[in-house]
């Protein structure tokens, strides 16, 4: 499964910082007044001149997000959006005006306005804030400049940033506005892709908050620096800022700082796929969950609780999986009821996503840290999924069906509060589940119902930005080609597989397209030559990346693949035998009851080829009981066929003609819901 992206932070200020709603924060820790200007009055005392217009600007500033989140995937920003982020700079700048001398007069007042450095220092940062989030030029861009506009942009933005270090008091009690400004900075240049600046500029920061005993600053370039590795690719880097940042947080005593970088670097070992390790730290941090500085932070143990479900499920833990993941579901639960007084009190403006990290300890660990995480629908979202791909047993298809209904339910409501675009690619995950499940189980209309939506959103988006498009079209591929071999048309299935096969795409897409090429030719009455050569080069591909194999719950489903299309293409009835029963071991400690269904209906057809009789009912029936659980006619249909083969061999025509007739009817179900969809097709 897809792991939650890593969280940004920013820090707790006068006013809580607004969230672009992804889940991530693209801009620095905004230090502005909490001034409301439904209670600011027209008579304002000098002083406060400058507080009111910072919060007239954060008034522009809000009403053009909404503007933004009401936006569909196609949309670009219109005038009236780009109007109120102007005017909101305008607020800023004429703020500016008024540093500019010591003493200005106010054509209102008619008094001297002595603003501090630090006010001025803000004001700067706030407008580089703008400026980077939303790319508008600002009202007072100088005369002489002649580069692009996107140029343009970063230039002021750099211009205010160099400005406000330079006049932000040098003392400890501004230290949290000059590490803002640094943090902005740094993500300058990061998206110049000036890494090596940013990376020794984020280093010599963490040295210089840790010297000045501001942890929760410290914490804060911690998780830039190991997030700027981990895209980078640099894992390895990444995760040994995160453990010293945690061994540091463990000599302060500091517990919930120690579990928030702990929680990121789990989240990061889910993404590397590196199980062992996520389980083995998770299970350090599990008795911290129900420490008293930890109740009040749902969000954090959501994601925590999650994550180890999913480690948990990959490693083949499925019994604890399924506890772990009731755990989250109760966190989440948690969630729901903060954020539902957060929404009362007028103060969810970012869907959730916003949590502290504070102590007792707060006078020896500085600021307190403001993290930004997966907002409420995302994560429950991601607890529905994870959910759904820890179910066993029993009524598979109507609970994970049911789970996957209540992700969706999560993101219409969260579209319904502005995460239109932010929450696209996980509608696009959940369709593609749905798939899955409505094809394992025969849905055939259903299955090919959610795909075409996933088409149309692709296709809407595609217009406006074509990398959801490029990250999705070799998953929706293999779906595409997964619906045609379940509809029999096996001249479009090949194609479609064969195009996921060659591509440089995940490798769970490349190996599943390569095993269902394998089984496709395989299971023809008459393969050719050429073809049993492919399936051989297949193989060849197959084994080559099960070589080496961490032994995770993924690769133990990978090698029941493998060995199933061993023993179906292998000719010594010995070898196949061993193979196919390799692959029965796998399923069984991967509780992968679909495949261990279809592969005792193979070892059924090769006994009782021998005169195994008794065994192969065994196998068929065991094959059967499985399809009935899983909803599955097509595989029910093939399991009394053998079986009916059986009794005709043991000399009870009756109980065979019995068995043929139920046969018949799967049979017959299975083609009229094919007959639907293509009626449903062709109406469309």
């Amino acid at each position: 499964m897809t792991c939650l992206q890593p969280m940004s932070v920013c820090l707790e200020a006068e006013q809580a910082a607004t969230s672009n709603s992804n889940g991530k924060v693209d801009r620095e820790p905004d230090y502005r007044p909490t001034a409301n200007t439904e209670q600011q009055q027209l008579t304002l005392p000098p002083e406060q001149v400058h507080t009111t217009m910072w919060a007239m600007a954060e008034t522009y500033f809000r009403q053009a997000q909404k503007q933004y989140n009401d936006m569909q995937p196609l949309d670009t920003p219109n005038d009236s959006c780009q109007a109120n982020i102007i005017a909101g700079l305008s607020c800023l700048y004429g703020v500016l005006r008024l540093c500019e001398s010591p003493k200005a007069q106010t054509r209102h007042f008619g008094t001297s306005i002595i603003l501090s450095a630090d006010t001025e220092a803000r004001t700067r940062l706030r407008i580089a804030q703008v400026l980077a989030e939303w790319g508008v030029q600002g009202p007072h861009k100088d005369s002489n400049n002649t580069k692009e506009e996107g140029e343009e942009n970063e230039s002021e933005e750099e211009r205010q940033l160099q400005r406000a270090l330079l006049v932000v008091p040098k003392t400890d009690n501004y230290a949290a506005t000059k590490y803002a400004i640094i943090a902005a900075q740094c993500r300058l240049l990061r998206r110049r892709r000036e890494m090596n600046w940013a990376e020794q500029r984020l280093k010599a920061t963490i040295v210089d908050a840790q010297q000045r005993r501001q942890y929760r600053w410290t914490q804060f370039f911690t998780l830039e620096l190991s997030n700027m590795y981990f895209t980078n690719g640099n894992h390895r880097s990444a995760l040994a800022v995160l453990q010293a940042a945690t061994q540091q947080a463990q000599q302060n005593t500091d517990k919930i700082g120690n579990v928030t970088m702990a929680v990121q670097q789990l989240g990061m070992l889910v993404q590397m796929r590196n199980w062992v390790s996520a389980s083995t730290l998770a299970g350090t941090l599990v008795s911290l969950m129900t420490d008293p500085e930890l109740i009040s932070v749902p969000q954090l143990r959501t994601r925590f609780w999650t994550l180890n479900s999913a480690a948990a499920a990959m490693r083949g833990d499925i019994a604890n999986a399924q506890e772990i993941c009731g755990w989250a579901r109760e966190a989440l639960k948690e969630w729901q009821e903060c954020f539902a007084s957060q929404i009362a009190e007028g103060r969810a403006a970012d869907n959730g996503a916003t949590f502290l990290v504070t102590n007792s300890k707060e006078s020896a660990s500085g600021s307190s840290l403001r993290i930004h995480g997966s907002s409420y629908y995302e994560a429950h979202v991601w607890v529905m999924l994870v959910s759904a791909q820890v179910l066993r047993g029993d009524d598979y298809y109507e609970r994970v069906s049911g789970f996957l209904r209540l992700a969706l339910e999560g993101i219409t409501r969260g579209e319904a509060n502005g995460l239109i675009k932010q929450l696209l690619p996980l509608k696009i995950y959940v369709l593609l589940r749905i798939v899955d499940i409505n094809l394992s189980a025969l849905f055939i209309s259903e299955a090919k119902g959610a795909l075409d939506r996933v088409m149309s959103y692709l296709a809407s988006h595609d217009c406006h930005d074509n990398s959801l498009w490029r990250d999705c079209r070799d998953a929706v591929a293999l779906r595409w080609a997964m619906y045609k071999h379940r509809i029999g048309d096996f001249d479009e299935a090949i194609e479609a597989y064969r195009c996921v096969a060659r591509q440089k795409c995940s490798d769970d897409l490349c190996y599943s397209a390569r095993v269902n090429l394998a089984v496709l030719y395989l299971s023809k009455s008459d393969p050719t030559d050429e073809d049993l050569e492919y399936v051989r080069q297949l193989l060849i591909l197959l084994e080559k990346e099960m070589e080496n194999t961490p032994g995770s719950e993924l690769d133990k489903i990978r090698g029941a693949l493998l060995q199933l299309v061993q023993g179906m293409g292998s000719k010594e009835p010995v070898k196949a035998k061993t193979y196919l029963l390799g692959c029965l071991r796998l399923c069984n400690e991967a509780a992968e009851a679909t495949l261990q269904g279809w592969t005792l209906c193979l070892l059924g057809t090769m006994v009782l080829s021998t005169g195994q009789y008794e065994q192969a009912m065994k196998m068929c029936a065991a094959s059967q009981s499985i399809a009935q659980c899983a909803n599955d006619p097509l595989q029910n249909a093939a399991a009394i066929g053998i079986l009916s083969k059986i009794e005709h061999a043991v000399g009870d025509p009756e109980r065979c003609a019995q068995l043929m007739q139920v046969d018949k009817r799967l049979l017959q179900q299975f083609n009229a819901q094919i007959i639907d969809d293509a009626t449903n097709k062709s109406l469309h």
